[in-house]
């Protein structure tokens, strides 16, 4: 039976109008050690992003 662990990573929006934040670099890097992406999710202020919420799962390699 495979089992998951799971990672959620705040990226914060830094700035007025920071609509393209550079963390490109961070999410590949997750991706590279076998993590996937499986939700996604901002927090608003007032109709604003402040930040991304991103929840990633890889299955777990160790055994119970």
């Amino acid at each position: 039976m495979s089992t998951y662990e799971y990672e959620t990573v705040k990226i914060e929006s830094k700035g007025f109008l920071k609509t393209t934040i550079k963390k490109d670099d961070l999410l590949n890097e997750y991706g590279k050690n076998g993590w996937k992406i499986v939700s996604a999710f901002t927090e608003q202020i007032s109709g604003t992003t402040t930040a991304v919420y991103y929840t990633f799962m890889k299955e777990n390699k160790t055994t119970i």
